[in-house]
């Protein structure tokens, strides 16, 4: 299909705005399995090093802490990741698997793989309604206003830090 330039520069930002949600998607995937490795009280995460006296109270005290700047972090990517997943209820079923095998899979091979064996959309059907997908989020959500992780990282997750 033909597109008008607008509509190119439109489909472009969209892909970057996938893109970008991808890249949250798999830092909160991350984030949650550092979250979820929780030492032994005689781990070594907690257990005296040599030279250095620091107490297992402090040690301890220490490891919540960055759990509970973990969990902040995490909510935080839950709610861009969320609020984008309720506007693709506005797509069709087919469009909507593209995009949560497009967020889910970790390489563009399994990708094309999952969709074709598993959904049955082939090469030329994703690459037909990607665009599509963009112009249709378009109406939807600002490209322009990309939620990137250092967007995160200092505007919002900073803030909560210093309260």
């Amino acid at each position: 299909m033909k597109y008008t330039a607008e509509q190119l520069d439109i489909i472009k930002k969209g892909k970057e705005y996938l893109k970008s949600i991808r890249t949250l998607k798999r830092e909160r995937f991350h984030l949650l399995e550092e979250y979820d490795d929780i030492p032994s009280p005689h781990s070594p995460s907690f257990e005296e090093n040599k030279g250095i006296s620091i107490s297992q109270i402090s040690r301890f005290n220490d490891y919540t802490q960055k759990r509970d700047l973990l969990l902040k972090k995490i909510e935080l990517f839950n709610q861009y990741i969320d609020q984008f997943v309720l506007y693709t209820v506005y797509l069709s079923s087919r469009q909507r698997q593209i995009i949560n095998i497009y967020l889910e899979a970790p390489s563009y091979q399994e990708m094309i793989d999952q969709l074709e064996n598993k959904y049955y959309i082939s090469i030329s059907t994703y690459k037909r309604e990607l665009p599509e997908i963009c112009l249709a989020l378009s109406h939807i959500i600002d490209f322009d206003d990309l939620p990137t992780l250092d967007k995160l990282n200092q505007i919002f997750y900073l803030k909560y830090v210093k309260k």
